[in-house]
């Protein structure tokens, strides 16, 4: 009932500006004078404009949103312009561009709002920009354009649908290289290439190519043959790792996925295969290489959300067939605790496993002395790691 009187209040709104403007013309008529004309004068492009803007048709505007980029590293800056257009000059008092912030996104508010004051003009073109944004994928849907008369008799919207997705990849570094050794060193993983020839057996030798460390070259081959000659090495198999990151509730959950960011990017980059699962996600991502896994590795990490209850027993309970007989389970994770220590024994088997555990301190309570231990017996490795060192660690934020 409310929607049909706000409705034939509406409609009425004509009328009644067509029966003030008779009333001040027949005032005009029968008074005479230049008072009563000057008033019909002054009021009737004021009745007369809202009911041209009554028909005036929002389809006459278009709108288009021009991103800067749809991708970028968090902490950076994404500029957004928004192009108004209309195909008449019809004179317009003001205009309200309103786009529709996804939540997150919108830090407080709903929406980016500008009014202009267009008048004449054909084309509109305003810009704003996400500043620091925030890890994570959003999707922009729609932005509203709304005009009226200086009176506000008559106010007229229109929607127009542009979805655009944006997305925030977790800041990322290079872990140092000993970091990486002393992980490999521990028999927890296959050495790459570049790690396992420095300790391997030569032999032989051949002609240098591109790739080859200086400390490859046989010098002696080399003056001899007067070709650069290095040695070549016996291959040792390489192990794959499947990184499984812990999204239960964490005071350094972003620190803790920007660590998981940075060491899938320094192992793959090393040539080692990973496979990735988070404890919230559906989706497991089988043991791949190269840069196209590193970026889907990134995207979900980028829709990783902390805060909820981890499904520890489903996160495991995953087609074994996806883990290779000889992959590396990898924990990450902020509270470690006995069912997670045994969930990894269980399903393991005969791999081996870690456990990088990410603290506020560098102090080892007595309790997580125990889960070590405990651990270390069930073949499994345990580091805990100190968050503030991984702020240090994150001025050399990788944005490519």
């Amino acid at each position: 009932m409310r929607k049909i009187l706000r409705r034939l209040g509406f409609y009425m709104k004509i009328p009644s500006l067509i029966l003030i403007a008779a009333a001040s013309f027949a005032f005009a008529m029968f008074q005479g004078g230049f008072v009563s004309w000057f008033l019909f004068y002054t009021f009737f492009p004021f009745a007369v404009y809202p009911i041209i803007l009554f028909f005036y048709p929002m389809k006459d505007f278009s709108a288009e949103r021009l991103v800067s980029r749809t991708e970028c590293i968090a902490g950076e800056n994404i500029e957004i312009s928004i192009r108004i257009t209309r195909r008449s000059r019809f004179p317009l008092c003001y205009l309200v561009v309103e786009e529709m912030l996804p939540r997150k996104l919108s830090a407080g508010r709903q929406s980016a709002k500008a009014i202009v004051f267009p008048l004449f003009k054909k084309e509109i073109t305003l810009h704003y920009s996400f500043e620091n944004m925030i890890r994570g994928e959003y999707h922009l849907q729609e932005i509203r354009v709304r005009t009226g008369d200086i009176f506000g008799f008559f106010e007229k919207e229109e929607s127009f649908e542009l979805r655009q997705k944006l997305l925030a990849l977790p800041a990322y570094y290079d872990l140092p290289y000993r970091q990486l050794e002393n992980f490999f060193d521990q028999g927890l993983a296959g050495t790459t290439k570049k790690l396992q020839r420095e300790n391997s057996v030569v032999s032989g030798i051949r002609e240098y190519q591109q790739g080859d460390q200086l400390s490859w070259i046989n010098w002696k081959a080399t003056a001899r043959t007067n070709k650069i000659m290095t040695k070549e090495f016996e291959e040792q198999k390489n192990h794959d790792l499947f990184i499984i990151l812990d999204e239960e509730t964490s005071d350094f959950f972003e620190e803790l996925v920007s660590f998981t960011a940075s060491f899938a990017h320094s192992v793959l980059k090393k040539g080692i295969q990973i496979g990735f699962l988070g404890t919230n996600e559906e989706i497991i991502l089988p043991v791949r290489g190269g840069d196209i896994q590193r970026k889907k590795v990134l995207y979900q990490l980028a829709k990783a959300e902390g805060g909820q209850s981890a499904a520890s027993d489903r996160v495991f309970d995953m087609n074994k067939a996806l883990l290779p007989p000889n992959a590396v389970l990898v924990y990450i994770t902020s509270d470690l605790t006995d069912a997670s220590i045994e969930l990894l024994e269980t399903y393991k088997r005969n791999m081996a496993a870690a456990v990088f555990c990410l603290k506020k301190d560098s102090f080892i309570t007595e309790y997580e002395n125990r889960l070590r231990q405990a651990a270390f017996k069930r073949g499994i490795k345990v580091s805990f790691m100190e968050h503030s060192h991984l702020e240090e660690g994150l001025s050399g934020v990788i944005a490519q």
